[in-house]
């Protein structure tokens, strides 16, 4: 996922609306890197569970360490999105005198934390596979040497 090139003063102009529907969009952007995490995982376990040898134990724990933080940060950012969401539709539902300052702030807020974690995600993942492909041609190499 990529954030839209925009004018320099979008979030400080746009309505309510146009926000509310791009905070849709990173709700479901979130249900998406659960489901890719869900699936890490279950790389990861079919890999790592069962092919854990001294020469990979390093780089297995400092990337299941970062995948746990991932998975943390994922959790955080998809609940600051919702209660984003919540307070847009308040927002548009009352009708307050106040303008939009607070929910614009929360906005660039959002976006910020939602393009570091795609980043981090990102590097994550590449981290992820490399192992996993590095581990996964080393049991092909053994399991053909031995036949």
């Amino acid at each position: 996922m990529e954030l839209r090139i925009r004018p320099d003063n979008y979030l400080q102009t746009a309505a309510v609306q146009e926000l509310h529907v791009l905070t849709s969009h990173w709700q479901s952007d979130m249900a998406f890197f659960a489901d890719e995490l869900r699936f890490i995982d279950v790389l990861f376990d079919k890999y790592f569970n069962a092919l854990i040898d001294p020469e990979n134990i390093g780089k297995t724990k400092a990337v299941a360490s970062k995948l746990s933080n991932l998975k943390s940060d994922r959790e955080m950012l998809s609940s600051r999105i919702s209660d984003h969401l919540h307070n847009m539709k308040e927002f548009m539902t009352n009708t307050p005198q106040n303008d939009l300052t607070i929910l614009r702030d929360e906005h660039v807020s959002l976006e910020e934390a939602l393009t570091e974690f795609i980043k981090n995600f990102r590097v994550v993942k590449r981290e992820i596979f490399e192992v996993t492909e590095r581990i996964a041609r080393t049991e092909k190499a053994r399991h053909l040497i031995s036949k």
